[in-house]
């Protein structure tokens, strides 16, 4: 009995968190998007079930499956479990740490209408020069070769093979100026803390909204009508 609690508690990590080594490959294929950008800053923030998370806001500059372009945005924001808001503290290892501005690549799932970052540190990368190549490091296992080290160019093609799309550039929407009242705004990526918006959503009361010109043709057309109708009767009383 006692030897098999033992073979059960030792089973279970205990303050750490244990990674299952996957290919790149691997990662690609289950992955629901990817980005390549700029990291830019983090808040945490306290979720629906009372548990903290850290929210990574990033620059996109290219992506695969994150429909930037329907959505007309430009950054994104990442989750990953734990972070410290207020006296509340939770450390969970394997999340990536970055440098404002540094340039990474980060596989993503989209799970409770949020983007979460996949396998914490394991699904994310940093693009570095190396001589004339650029290569993209696993942050936590940035000496393998296997699962930690690729060329940027080898990396593209293998993303265009699995998910049958090549990167696309992202597009910076652009602001309207105060004089444009009626050029679609920019969504920040701050919206709704970081919730992932709804395909062809239509904005709250805009399907009750009414175009102004509609009601005065129906009036127009009714005036018309009933001009028509009172010529008609003093023409048959002319006739009498």
């Amino acid at each position: 009995m006692i030897t098999r609690l033992l073979l059960l508690l030792l089973s279970f990590p205990v303050g750490a968190t244990v990674f299952q080594m996957h290919t790149i490959d691997q990662q690609i294929k289950d992955s629901d998007g990817i980005i390549i950008g700029h990291y830019l800053r983090k808040k945490s923030i306290k979720l629906e079930n009372g548990s903290l998370a850290t929210q990574m806001i990033f620059k996109m500059n290219k992506e695969v499956g994150m429909q930037s372009e329907l959505f007309g945005m430009d950054e994104i924001i990442i989750h990953y479990p734990g972070g410290k808001l207020g006296d509340q503290h939770v450390k969970v290892d394997g999340v990536p740490e970055f440098v404002s501005g540094e340039n990474v690549i980060l596989m993503v799932k989209s799970s409770q209408d949020r983007f979460w970052g996949m396998n914490l540190g394991f699904g994310s990368f940093k693009v570095i020069n190396y001589g004339n190549e650029k290569m993209i490091v696993n942050t936590l296992f940035p000496n393998d070769r296997n699962v930690g080290q690729v060329r940027m160019e080898d990396f593209e093609k293998t993303v265009k093979l699995i998910k049958k799309s090549s990167f696309k550039i992202v597009v910076a929407p652009s602001y309207p100026s105060e004089s444009d009242s009626d050029a679609p705004l920019r969504m920040p990526a701050s919206i709704e803390e970081g919730k992932n918006r709804a395909i062809a959503s239509i904005p709250e009361g805009e399907e009750n909204r009414k175009d102004p010109t509609e009601f005065t043709s129906v009036w127009l057309v009714l005036f018309l009508a009933m001009l028509g109708g009172v010529f008609r009767l003093m023409r048959q009383k002319e006739a009498k």
